[in-house]
């Protein structure tokens, strides 16, 4: 049986699919779907979801802001502006973390972010 090349997504979309876990949420990356304990689904915009991925990829690594769009390539993103500190804003907002005293995405002095929660990748 053929298959069409454009049913399925390009690779590096595939790449970016899994499941994960960290504290009470759970992250479905071909869906889109962030969970947490209780049931409540929080949706996610792609730049968003696409970001979530990348801190999840890499937990306890500082990424830096250009690093963090490369890994994300979100199309509204721009290199030159703080886009990316607002999409971190958001994703925060969106997990109830508090980033005085983060439990998720603590910022780095000196232009960065890092994933400090332990994260499980699901099959």
């Amino acid at each position: 049986m053929l298959r069409r090349a454009n049913s399925l997504p390009p690779a590096r979309e595939r790449q970016e699919f899994g499941r994960f876990r960290f504290a009470e949420w759970t992250y479905d990356a071909a869906r889109r779907e962030l969970v947490r304990g209780d049931g409540l689904t929080v949706p996610l915009s792609a730049a968003e979801g696409a970001l979530l991925v990348a801190f999840l990829r890499h937990p306890g690594v500082v990424l830096d802001r250009e690093r963090l769009l490369d890994l994300a390539r979100g199309r509204d993103l721009k290199p030159f502006d703080r886009s990316i500190d607002n999409l971190v804003s958001r994703l925060r907002r969106k997990l109830g973390d508090d980033p005085r005293r983060s439990r998720f995405v603590r910022t780095e002095r000196g232009g960065g972010y890092t994933f400090v929660a332990p994260v499980e990748r699901l099959a």
